[in-house]
């Protein structure tokens, strides 16, 4: 069922009238081929719903626990309004695991920081899954490990499709600053070498340490380190053109 809504909400990414300010936004921050290659989305807001109901319906949107109806009782009238999961993340792109099955969907919101965190409304919201058994972009960027016998470990999604767009193509993401038990085994199907490149901040640091001092026995670790001044790969590359030099550290 989400193979199907994903096509819907990319067609309506790429013709619907009111997608335009989130189309903007996209092609402004990453290319027509990354936004193919990963299958950008738009999913409307409650006001635009109709455009998405006309491709699929009510129902479908329900059993995906997409939209919600709420009854209300107030001064105006008695009725019923749709809630929808994504009403603040209009940008969307599925998340698939290793075979290609899409497992969840991550919708991103375009609003400012500063105008998140006045409405509380954080920057990135997924279905319902168990990240930690899962790898963003394994599935896109698995040959790309396979043949260079290596895989950049990074936090996000867009950290893994800025670097895929700038021809890096063996990354995958976390989703978080923590690495699993079944992360790792399924990364040791594909590489015995990872870079890990998580975050320039607290969590990412301290991430690293986890990871290095529980999985360095298992799997050949460099940890790496972009300039001080790029929180991400992501940062990085919305930027520059060129590729980065990192910086090794050995210690933890």
């Amino acid at each position: 069922m989400f193979d199907q809504l994903i096509c819907h909400c990319n067609f309506l990414l790429n013709n619907f009238s009111e997608a335009k300010p989130i189309k903007d936004y996209l092609d402004n921050r990453i290319s027509k081929e990354s936004q193919d290659h990963f299958q950008f989305g738009y999913f409307p807001d409650a006001c635009n719903l109709s455009a998405l109901t006309s491709l699929i319906s009510e129902d479908a949107l329900k059993d995906l626990k997409l939209l919600y109806t709420k009854n209300v009782e107030d001064v105006l009238s008695q009725r019923v309004i749709n809630l929808l999961f994504f009403e603040n993340h209009p940008l969307i792109i599925p998340f698939k695991d290793h075979y290609g099955n899409i497992v969840a969907l991550v919708g991103r919101s375009i609003l400012s920081e500063e105008e998140r965190r006045k409405k509380n409304i954080p920057k990135y919201k997924n279905t319902i899954f168990n990240k930690s058994n899962f790898l963003f972009g394994l599935y896109e960027n698995k040959q790309s490990i396979i043949d260079d016998n290596i895989a950049y470990v990074v936090e996000g999604q867009f950290d893994v499709i800025k670097a895929y767009e700038n021809k890096l193509n063996n990354v995958v993401a976390l989703s978080n600053s923590n690495m699993s038990d079944y992360q790792l085994a399924i990364l040791l199907r594909y590489t015995s070498n990872i870079f890990l490149l998580l975050d320039n901040d607290e969590a990412g640091e301290k991430g690293r340490k986890r990871i290095i001092n529980k999985y360095s026995n298992y799997i050949n670790i460099k940890n790496i380190y972009l300039s001080e001044q790029y929180k991400d790969i992501d940062e990085y590359f919305s930027q520059n053109t060129e590729p980065p030099t990192f910086v090794i550290n050995y210690t933890v």
